[in-house]
């Protein structure tokens, strides 16, 4: 699986390799990881113009410590610390997976998350194994949704919250309150598009709107049933979308991300990439390092285990081209 997304996309990798960080495109993502594939995929998002929080297990202080990790890339090293003080990567240290650090979280409150740790992230996310599960979890009303259609597998909620972007999210919205919820609120961490096409929808369908808010936490009773999201306010500033410091708390019975998964031509979908791996611990991947879980992805150690730093850093800069790609669709 790995040699053929090295044959299939490497070249163009390397061809669309930027030498200047782009503009800003709005998307955030969340790295987990900060070894040699999670730092290559953080740099590579963030040339290509996104916004990146990488989150390491390790303390500042044991990662000065640590041997120096050089990219390959001509200067990448010196872009990486240059967007690192400017702000475009941020490390986010004393983040575990699976403590610290909760999938699901990141997965609502970012766009994309990408997986770049070792093979205990497999059995920390119960990624492996005969019951791989994804990100739906009905029983708490807390889901990732592919499509819309996916809604059909699920109770309808009396409160609801769709978090999202673009016409997917309207959509999925919309078909909430078609089902029978009685409120159903879309929230975008950003403000509408300019044709006006999710406002008009959400109208139509008595559907709430809130822009300029980033969810920061999932809010549950004492039976661990949801019972609200907690918001951050944002705000454009310079062309890039930054947490103002504003807080804000909507009520829902349920919480869920409109979110999809674009192909290309290097990319063909079979049997094997719709499920996680039952090979050991090892996180199956499709040629484009993409999971069997929409929006997240995954590349080094937990893919390939012991392949070298070598492939770890072709593999984030693979993931991140697939990634943006994606969100750019």
């Amino acid at each position: 699986m790995m040699e053929s997304a090295e044959t299939a996309l490497a070249p163009a990798v390397q061809k669309l390799a930027p030498r200047t960080p782009a503009a800003f495109t709005g998307k955030k993502i969340a790295v987990v990881g900060a070894g040699p594939a999670g730092m290559a995929c953080a740099h590579r998002l963030a040339m290509l113009g996104n916004g990146v929080t990488v989150y390491e297990a390790r303390s500042h202080e044991r990662m000065q410590a640590a041997p120096l990790l050089m990219l390959e890339e001509e200067g990448a090293q010196q872009e990486l610390e240059r967007l690192t003080s400017s702000g475009r990567v941020r490390i986010e240290h004393g983040c575990k997976l699976g403590e610290q650090v909760d999938l699901a979280m990141l997965h609502l409150s970012h766009d994309a998350v990408f997986l770049g740790v070792g093979l205990a992230a497999g059995r920390v996310l119960s990624l492996t194994g005969d019951d791989a599960p994804g990100l739906l979890d009905a029983g708490r009303h807390l889901a990732a949704v592919h499509c819309t259609e996916d809604l059909l597998a699920l109770p309808v909620p009396h409160r609801a919250i769709v978090i999202g972007a673009a016409r997917g999210a309207v959509d999925m919205a919309a078909r909430l309150k078609r089902l029978g919820a009685h409120d159903v609120t879309l929230v975008y961490r950003h403000g509408l598009e300019a044709d006006g096409y999710e406002e008009q929808t959400a109208r139509a369908s008595y559907v709430r709107l809130r822009a300029w808010a980033s969810p920061l936490e999932v809010l549950r009773d004492e039976r661990g049933s949801v019972q609200g999201v907690r918001f951050e306010q944002t705000r454009l500033r310079d062309g890039r979308l930054v947490d103002t410091g504003g807080f804000t708390e909507i009520a829902a019975h349920a919480v869920f991300k409109a979110v999809g998964r674009a192909g290309d031509e290097h990319c063909q979908r079979d049997d094997a990439a719709s499920r996680i791996s039952h090979e050991g611990d090892r996180v199956r991947v499709d040629p484009c390092l993409r999971t069997a879980l929409p929006g997240i992805y995954a590349g080094g150690d937990c893919v390939a285990p012991g392949q070298g730093i070598a492939m770890a850093l072709r593999h984030g800069a693979l993931a991140a081209h697939t990634i943006h790609a994606d969100l750019q669709s």
